[in-house]
Formats: structure tokens, C-alpha cells, sequence
């Protein structure tokens, strides 16, 4: 279900849109739609990354004392 929004955008956006508008026949709404699912994706990516490089620090991080135990035995 679509629901309707309100935005402002610079007039050389505006112009770029209406010129990708024209050139490949995609509504202006359909280019806007396509440019937020790439934000969200964009944020989703970085989300996960970030989740992903604290897991492998921890991991690193016991890895580490395991070595330093090892090593002292």
C-alpha cells in the first residue's frame, strides 16, 4: 500500500529528475520510490556491518586471551 508524502528538493534536482523522467519514460514518483529503497538498503548494509565488525572484534578479543593462556602454560 503506497501512502502520500510531501517533499522539497533543490530546483537542479527537480530538473535532473524531470530530465531521467523523460529520458527513460519512469514516473518522477517511481525515481523518488527507487532513491529512498536505496537509502534504506544503503542503512540496512551499514547496519549489519557494523553488528558484523563487533562480533569479529569480540571474537578477536578471545582468541587473544586463549593465545595469552597458551602461551603461559
Amino acid at each position: 500500500m503506497l501512502k502520500a508524502i510531501t517533499l522539497k528538493v533543490e530546483e537542479k534536482q527537480f530538473r535532473l529528475l524531470e530530465a531521467i523522467s523523460g529520458q527513460t519514460h519512469v514516473p518522477k514518483s517511481a525515481l523518488i520510490r527507487q532513491g529512498i529503497e536505496l537509502v534504506l538498503r544503503q542503512h540496512k548494509e551499514d547496519v549489519i556491518s557494523v553488528d558484523l565488525r563487533n562480533e569479529i572484534a569480540h571474537l578477536l578479543e578471545e582468541d587473544e586471551e586463549l593465545l595469552k593462556r597458551l602461551a603461559k602454560a
